[in-house]
């Protein structure tokens, strides 16, 4: 058995093969990490998860989604007229701007949702406004960023 000489092996070191770059997750497959708490249907759990299912929340500006999805939400929110109080997780370390956008966009156009869809340039300009952030938003915050 030969093996490659160290000049081939140093070569190919210094010249390392490029990675094809990695595909954004779609919304349907970002999603995914959200049925846990607002269900396939987008129903929710009631008393304990809201539902993005005709939610105001998803379905009015589109930096509000954007903004929960980026660093998550505590405390008592009103959607559509039930009330809840809780804690949803910030995924915005976990998502590139694109894959933001890509759920923000699903969730505003299932369950007879019929929203406009998020861009990455849409999430890039929330997250660059909101980089400071280090908690979760309350809803009184939010309504008062995107009045």
């Amino acid at each position: 058995m030969r093996f490659p000489s160290a000049s081939l092996v140093a070569l190919l070191c210094a010249f390392p093969l490029a990675l094809p770059a990695q595909r954004a997750k779609t919304g349907a497959e970002v999603y995914a990490t959200c049925t846990a708490c607002h269900m396939p249907t987008g129903l929710g759990l009631a008393g304990a998860f809201p539902p993005l299912a005709g939610s105001e929340w998803v379905t009015g500006r589109v930096e509000v989604p954007i903004a929960l999805v980026l660093h998550g939400m505590q405390g008592e929110v009103t959607v559509k007229g039930a009330k809840y109080n809780g804690v949803m997780t910030p995924w915005g370390a976990m998502f590139s701007d694109q894959e933001v956008a890509n759920v923000v966009t699903y969730i505003r156009s299932q369950w007879g949702n019929k929203a406009s869809a998020a861009t990455a340039a849409d999430v890039a300009k929330v997250r660059a406004a909101t980089k400071a952030r280090s908690t979760p938003f309350t809803a009184a915050e939010v309504k008062k960023l995107y009045p």
